[in-house]
C-alpha cells in the first residue's frame, strides 16, 4: 500500500471514528436509564447499542462484577440513571461527559459536599462513566403513600433506575402532565423506588400485569394482537410477555 493510499484510509478511519464519538451519547439516551437484557444480549452488544462501554455497565451494575454474566429479563442501570433510595440521599450514576461541577448545580448542591459524601473520590477532576455518586437531600423525603392516589388513568410504581422524565418519554406524555395528575409529587427530580405515580388517561403505553396475555390486552384495548405485535418489535414471541412490561397499545 503506497503513503497516499494509507493517508486517506487513515483519515477515514478518524471521521468514522469522530462521528461514533459524536453519536454514542444520542444512543444511550434511547436506551434511557436502564435496559432490560433480552435473549442474545451481551455485555458488548448493550454497550454499542447505548453508546457506552463494558466497563461503565460493570460500574453501574456492581452486582456484576468484572464479570460478564447477565441473563434475560435482567434489569441493568445504565450512566444517567438516578437510584431512589429511603436514606436520605439518592444514587446518580455518572454519564458521559458529567463533572462534579456541573452534577453540583444539577442538584442544587456543591462540589465540596459531593466530596464530602463521597470520600472515594480523591480526585475533584476525575469521575468515571458508570461510576455511583451519593447525593444527599435537603429535605425528609415523603415515604410513599400507603394506598395509590385516586387514579386518572393507570397506576405505576416506580423502579430502580426511573425519572419522572424517562416515564413520561415512556407512555409518551410529559412531566408537567404527570405532575398535574400527581399533585403529591412536590420535587420532580425525586421519587422513590416503589412509589405510586398516575400515569395520565390517553397515553399510549400499557403496564403488564398477572394473567396478562396479548390477546387480553389486545380486547382491552379494541385492538389485534397482531397490531400490537407491530407496534411491539421487540416482542419476538407472542406467548411471551411478563409482569411490568410496558407495551405500547396505540
Amino acid at each position: 500500500m503506497n503513503t497516499k493510499k494509507f493517508i486517506q484510509y487513515f483519515l477515514l478511519a478518524a471521521l468514522l471514528l469522530a462521528t461514533f464519538a459524536a453519536t454514542s451519547p444520542a444512543f444511550a439516551q434511547g436506551c434511557g436509564s436502564s435496559v432490560t437484557v433480552a435473549s442474545g444480549d451481551t455485555l458488548r452488544k448493550i454497550a454499542d447499542r447505548c453508546g457506552t462501554t463494558i466497563s461503565a455497565l460493570q460500574r453501574a451494575n456492581p452486582h456484576i462484577g468484572s464479570g460478564n454474566l447477565i441473563y434475560p429479563g435482567q434489569v441493568l442501570q445504565l450512566p444517567g440513571a438516578i437510584l431512589g433510595t429511603d436514606g436520605g440521599y439518592f444514587i446518580y450514576v455518572v454519564a458521559r461527559g458529567d463533572t462534579l461541577k456541573g452534577l453540583a448545580v444539577r442538584f442544587a448542591t456543591t462540589v465540596e459536599a459531593l466530596l464530602r459524601d463521597n470520600p472515594e473520590i480523591k480526585n475533584v477532576n476525575v469521575i468515571y462513566e458508570g461510576q455511583w455518586i451519593k447525593v444527599y437531600v435537603t429535605t425528609t423525603p415523603t415515604p410513599p403513600p400507603a394506598t395509590p392516589p385516586p387514579s386518572s388513568g393507570q397506576v405505576y410504581y416506580v423502579q430502580k433506575g426511573d425519572t419522572l422524565r424517562n416515564i413520561a418519554s415512556r407512555w409518551s406524555t410529559t412531566v408537567d402532565e404527570i405532575l398535574r395528575v400527581n399533585p403529591q409529587l412536590t420535587n420532580p427530580n425525586l421519587i422513590y423506588v416503589g412509589q405510586a405515580i398516575n400515569i395520565p388517561l390517553g397515553a399510549s403505553s400499557y403496564i403488564v400485569q398477572k394473567g396478562d396475555t396479548l390477546k387480553i390486552i389486545a380486547g382491552k384495548f379494541g385492538t389485534t394482537v397482531e397490531n400490537l405485535l407491530w407496534l411491539n418489535p421487540n416482542i419476538q414471541n407472542a406467548n411471551l410477555i411478563y409482569v411490568g412490561q410496558v407495551i405500547n397499545v396505540r
